[in-house]
């Protein structure tokens, strides 16, 4: 008869088993929250499908995209993901130009302007694009005549005087 073992030992021994990682440097509970996330892209269900709680995956999914070994493991699965669907980003573009002449010569004007604005959105053209237009105020380009530049001086030594050594010029 094999003798029990205290209750603390059994559940280190649960916790290690859970917290073992494998070659990429993941838990069990991460793997599958990996393979769970690239399904919707929402981290909170993943998160709860995976195992974990309802308040730990709302606290913890943001965490979980940050964590360097998670997101390369979910690049990895869409890179395959990809791969096993034979698409990339160029077959799709090609595609939705396709659809957009054809929806258009057909008249369904609903199905061309949806396929435009999806490739108006790979262009970024539809991003709002700002322009800040900040106008310094300079304390010493006050003018031009002989007056305002050498007022401008007379702040420039008293703002750099304290600064610089003074050196007398003569030499012997």
């Amino acid at each position: 008869m094999v003798p029990c073992q205290p209750l603390l030992i059994q559940g280190l021994m649960c916790y290690n088993f859970f917290m073992a990682k494998n070659e990429k440097g993941l838990t069990d509970r991460q793997e599958i929250f990996c393979a769970e996330f690239i399904k919707d892209l929402n981290a909170i269900a993943a998160a709860k499908r995976a195992g974990y709680g309802k308040l730990s995956a709302e606290r913890n999914a943001y965490k979980f995209l940050k964590h360097e070994a998670i997101r390369k493991r979910i690049e990895e699965l869409k890179e395959t993901s990809f791969k096993r669907a034979a698409i990339d980003a160029d077959d799709i573009l090609r595609r939705l130009v396709r659809i957009a002449d054809r929806t258009e010569q057909e008249g369904d004007f609903n199905a061309a302007i949806r396929s435009l604005e999806l490739l108006g959105k790979h262009k970024a053209l539809w991003t709002e694009k700002t322009v800040n237009e900040t106008t310094i105020m300079n304390a010493f380009a006050s003018g031009n005549s002989d007056e305002d530049i050498e007022r401008d001086v007379e702040r420039l030594k008293r703002i750099a005087t304290p600064k610089l050594k003074i050196v007398s010029g003569e030499t012997k």
